[in-house]
């Protein structure tokens, strides 16, 4: 009986002390984090304190130069990022033609890396020999040469190179309908004019032979569908040369005018 009891006594301290050597790592690494954290908190007070703007960096830009960018404000170099006015450093940039909007960000080292969010093209209005982009919101931008973007060509508004942007009735319907065209990638890839005419509204014309495509005044995504499953079951049989005119401002009907 001695025996046994001692045997009991063994496994007691055993697991005491193993007990007291999991609170022990417990409370070590519990100190260690605290340890860490204090430094990660000391570490932000003291570049909260000490960083200043050492540099300025201009990132997702293409179509608006570094120079011009650069160009709209005084770079803040030495400066305590506090003490920068980043709303007034995002106005200026924002007063180029292609800057929708941009996010400032400065980090460890100082660097101030301005994102720009640019405006893309999306039709081109030409009267001659004046040519220039628009965006989705009606708003002018200037052609690049080097940076040119293949885009339908927008026939039947005055074009007007300065600052600006455009409205009106017959315009948004044509930028309505190059909306849905860009969304549907087969109408963005078969369409190559634009235009708009008071008695059929928007029409186009194809890329290849340049046949007359009416899309009326609205419902453009439905009309573009139709035409993509016009062109699959009939052009692709007899051949898209048969065609002058295709129609498709009804709703359960494609009016074709043949060669």
């Amino acid at each position: 009986m001695k025996k046994k009891n001692r045997h009991r006594n063994t496994k007691k301290k055993k697991t005491g002390r193993a007990s007291r050597l999991r609170n022990f790592n417990a409370l070590s690494w519990i100190s260690g984090s605290v340890f860490i954290l204090g430094l990660a908190v000391m570490a932000g007070i003291y570049w909260e304190m000490n960083t200043t703007v050492s540099e300025v960096r201009f990132t997702g830009h293409y179509f608006t130069d570094k120079q011009d960018l650069s160009a709209t404000f005084e770079a803040p170099i030495g400066q305590h990022p506090d003490s920068v006015s980043y709303v007034h450093v995002i106005e200026a940039v924002s007063t180029l033609p292609y800057v929708m909007n941009a996010g400032i960000h400065v980090d460890a080292r100082g660097r101030m890396n301005i994102r720009i969010q640019e405006r893309k093209p999306l039709g081109m209005l030409i009267d001659g020999g004046k040519r220039v982009y628009v965006d989705e919101n009606g708003v002018k931008l200037p052609v690049i040469l080097e940076k040119s973007v293949n885009v339908p060509l927008i026939h039947g508004f005055p074009v007007d190179s300065g600052a600006g942007f455009m409205d009106g009735k017959e315009f948004e319907a044509v930028r309505d309908f190059l909306v849905a065209a860009k969304e549907n990638e087969f109408g963005w890839i078969t369409i190559s004019e634009v235009t708009y005419n008071p008695g059929e509204g928007v029409v186009a014309l194809s890329y290849e032979n340049g046949v007359k495509l009416l899309f009326g005044n609205d419902g453009f995504d439905e009309k573009l569908r139709h035409w993509e499953a016009f062109y699959s079951e009939i052009v692709r049989k007899k051949g898209i040369e048969q065609f002058d005119s295709v129609d498709l401002r009804y709703r359960n009907q494609i009016v074709t005018r043949k060669r």
